[in-house]
């Protein structure tokens, strides 16, 4: 299993999760679990997924075949299923000679205040790299030694998460030009391997044409994975969606208008808190042997992974 350096805000995220699982483990019964480790892996290719998996298949096939490398740049906020993107796009390659198993794409993330060192290291680590630490010393040859490594291992795609850490990451020996240490890292990487890049961020990463023009151009297709911030058919879709997939457990209640506006209200429209509600909806049921979901059961959902005082009120009141 392949080792991420994690950022501040992903690594509170993972450890949220994991804590979640671990009190479902000892709150819900098998039973429970198993239908709603269904739900909590159910992937929805909604129109703005669908054109992410387009945009990588693209970069994927032309990587190493084309003088100028491609990338791409997915934006959007936390929870919008831009690594989920990733991963879903890694278990889907076909299995192929031209790339070692598991390595067709290589993800890591960038560090909150990111160096040339730091990401070069962290390459590493995701390569299984025995001898990962770097000293800065040394950062000319084990720059090399990655590249060498993304060329045997056939690597087609490097995805970078929190890539909008690139905006912090200001070099001494830039600081007359719009360079940094992390950014020409990456387009050298890129012109170097013929690896195609994969920039997953925040509306922050818009900026990387100031930031560095160089590797903007070779990231030039930009997709924007967001919120449901409205009530909007795509919305009703995403529901529609699980609805269909969830071939264990009925769902079909969440299509109905009123839930449907309830659980928007509930997630702000962002899909890992939707996920996150309908799988706990999901546990409480089975336990409870309930036939039909009730809105009390969306109502306990909400205040056990809520609690009180967060930002999103819990509009399913009893």
């Amino acid at each position: 299993m392949k080792k991420h350096l994690l950022t501040t805000t992903e690594n509170e995220i993972e450890q949220t999760e994991k804590r979640e699982l671990q009190r479902r483990i000892f709150m819900y019964s098998k039973a429970a679990l198993k239908i709603g480790i269904t739900i909590d892996h159910i992937m929805v290719n909604h129109t703005r997924f669908a054109q992410g998996i387009q945009a990588l298949d693209r970069i994927y096939q032309l990587a190493h075949e084309l003088n100028l490398p491609q990338g791409i740049r997915i934006i959007g906020p936390t929870g919008s299923g831009k690594t989920s993107l990733v991963n879903y796009f890694a278990r889907t390659l076909p299995k192929t000679t031209l790339f070692k198993e598991g390595l067709g794409i290589v993800m890591t993330r960038l560090d909150a205040s990111p160096t040339r060192h730091q990401l070069v290291r962290n390459l590493l680590v995701a390569y299984n790299y025995p001898f990962a630490t770097t000293s800065i010393k040394a950062i000319d040859i084990k720059t090399q030694v990655l590249c060498d490594i993304i060329r045997q291992k056939g690597t087609r795609i490097l995805a970078i998460d929190e890539s909008h850490h690139m905006a912090f990451s200001k070099s001494k020996r830039y600081a007359k030009n719009s360079q940094n240490d992390v950014t020409d890292l990456l387009h050298h990487i890129m012109d170097v391997t013929g690896v195609g890049l994969f920039l997953m961020g925040t509306e922050e990463l818009d900026d990387l044409e100031r930031l560095d023009p160089h590797l903007a151009s070779r990231v030039s297709t930009r997709i924007e994975l967001s919120n449901y911030e409205t009530l909007t058919p795509e919305w009703y879709g995403l529901l529609k969606a699980f609805v269909n997939q969830s071939k264990q457990f009925d769902l079909g209640i969440i299509l109905t208008e009123n839930y449907g506006a309830l659980i928007h209200a509930a997630t702000g429209g962002n899909l890992r808190n939707l996920k996150r509600l309908i799988t706990e909806v999901v546990l409480i049921s089975v336990d409870s042997q309930d036939q039909v979901i009730m809105k009390s059961t969306f109502h306990l959902a909400h205040e056990r992974i809520y609690g009180e005082g967060n930002e999103y009120a819990n509009p399913f009141t009893q």
